[in-house]
């Protein structure tokens, strides 16, 4: 995590913009892990949309862009109270902003039914949570693992990275919600790491990829108090996950610089829309000249004149998107936020068995 946060340090601005993206991309996947269909592009396309006579009705989309306003509700409650903010009310109330619009799952209150994981019937189900009369006095001793309060009766304090699976699985356990546990439970680790002064590691996008091993992981814990494979996926997702801002760190510096050199060639003046618009495509891949307008303060000519400089040079290019109005992708930008995601995991999972192997031949 100190390479990461090092990284960041050496690079506040793209870190920034980086890690907006990386909100979106940890939307769509944790999303997608509950069975959504929205696609990052389609998310980044329906938020600038939003509220604007060029937005469409896609209830999967609107679902999707909830989390992303859950996490930034949390990120602030976190920014403004700390550790302090990591408690049953932040959770309920992520909870009522992710699943707005879904009566049904009764946002922001604890369920008072009796539920189930897994199976269409619940005498099928793979596990089944406590009974909803049990789930406040769960809540309020989980309040306290995710906080790091002191137990009285021991001198032990647990780091992040060991109370974040801890409190994750417990959280998973309880179930507490009628419906939305698995994203609530996903927000609240990069807001653990934020809360313990660390970066806010995005670890959805690497879960979903072992999703069968991040189940049965936690079903182990569930049902056998069985923690290790449990342990070993997180921190496997989590050295991942660091590894890739790092790389998405450095890869987006050099598209800067690239994108900076080919401009100053064409002699643009500094002060000229396009300069703007370069810089916006670097944490905001995705874009119609309709909103940039409002984004940029310019004219449509304007904006649209700048769209069409990048389209000549091919940093940006037309999406297929049948909208109104067209909209328009950095792909550079696009293809490093998804490049090499499922390469990194199994070096880091690769090097952690080659590691128990050698340790096991001694």
């Amino acid at each position: 995590m100190q390479v990461l946060a090092d990284a960041i340090a050496g690079a506040p601005h793209y870190a920034d913009l980086l890690i907006h993206m990386l909100n979106r991309r940890e939307a769509v996947d944790s999303s997608q892990i509950e069975g959504t269909h929205t696609q990052f592009d389609e998310l980044l396309l329906h938020e600038i949309e939003a509220g604007t006579p060029d937005a469409v009705v896609d209830a999967d989309a609107d679902l999707t862009l909830n989390y992303v306003h859950a996490y930034m509700r949390g990120v602030s409650e976190v920014r403004t109270k700390g550790i302090d903010a990591l408690n049953t009310r932040l959770i309920r109330s992520l909870h009522r902003e992710l699943m707005t619009g879904e009566s049904r799952a009764v946002p922001g209150k604890l369920r008072e039914v009796l539920n189930f994981i897994g199976g269409l019937k619940m005498e099928y189900a793979r596990f089944i949570p406590p009974p909803p009369a049990e789930v406040p006095r769960l809540m309020a001793g989980l309040d306290r693992l995710i906080r790091n309060e002191p137990d009285p009766e021991s001198h032990l304090r647990l780091g992040v990275l060991t109370r974040a699976p801890i409190v994750h699985a417990h959280f998973e356990a309880i179930h507490p919600f009628v419906d939305g546990n698995g994203r609530v439970g996903r927000i609240l680790l990069p807001l653990m790491f934020l809360a313990d002064g660390d970066p806010p590691i995005h670890l959805a996008t690497f879960l979903k990829l072992r999703q069968r091993e991040y189940y049965d992981a936690l079903l182990a814990v569930q049902m056998k108090l069985r923690w290790s494979d449990w342990f070993q996926l997180f921190l496997e997702c989590t050295i991942a996950s660091c590894r890739h801002t790092v790389h998405l760190l450095r890869e987006l510096g050099i598209i800067a610089d690239q994108w900076h050199e080919r401009l100053k060639a064409r002699r643009i003046r500094k002060d000229a829309a396009v300069w703007r618009l370069a810089e916006l495509l670097l944490g905001q891949p995705v874009v119609t000249v309709n909103a940039l307008v409002k984004r940029l303060n310019v004219s449509f000519p304007a904006a649209n004149a700048a769209v069409a400089v990048l389209v000549k040079m091919d940093i940006l290019r037309a999406q297929g998107a049948k909208r109104r109005h067209r909209a328009f992708q950095a792909h550079q930008v696009m293809n490093i936020l998804h490049t090499g995601i499922d390469a990194v995991l199994e070096d880091v999972s690769t090097l952690h068995n080659y590691g128990a192997g050698a340790t096991r031949r001694k």
